[in-house]
């Protein structure tokens, strides 16, 4: 199975949060299917980070996934998301454990 991690920091949580929910149609047609969301309890509100957010999807498809979160940021200065602090995405994949 294929995963895309994924870390982004915003300084609109609540905003950012809303436009990535709407955005699942998308998202599923990109191949993508979130299965974890987290927001960082350290410094929910630290001026620093805001928004700290980490996310795990399954993907389907990672050459249309990586077509997706590359024009994503553009996407999300569309919507009026216009800073995103930083923003972290890597391709993953399970690894077999070896027998106990």
């Amino acid at each position: 199975m294929k995963y895309l991690n994924c870390e982004i920091v915003v300084p609109d949580f609540e905003k950012w949060k809303s436009m990535f929910e709407n955005d699942v149609s998308v998202q599923e047609n990109a191949g993508l299917r979130l299965i974890h969301f987290w927001r960082s309890i350290d410094a929910p509100g630290h001026a620093f980070h805001p928004g700290q957010t980490f996310l795990v999807m399954k993907v389907q498809d990672v050459e249309k996934a990586r077509k997706y979160f590359t024009q994503l940021p553009f996407t999300w200065a569309r919507k009026g998301m216009r800073a995103i602090l930083r923003w972290e995405w890597r391709f993953t994949e399970d690894v077999a454990l070896p027998a106990a």
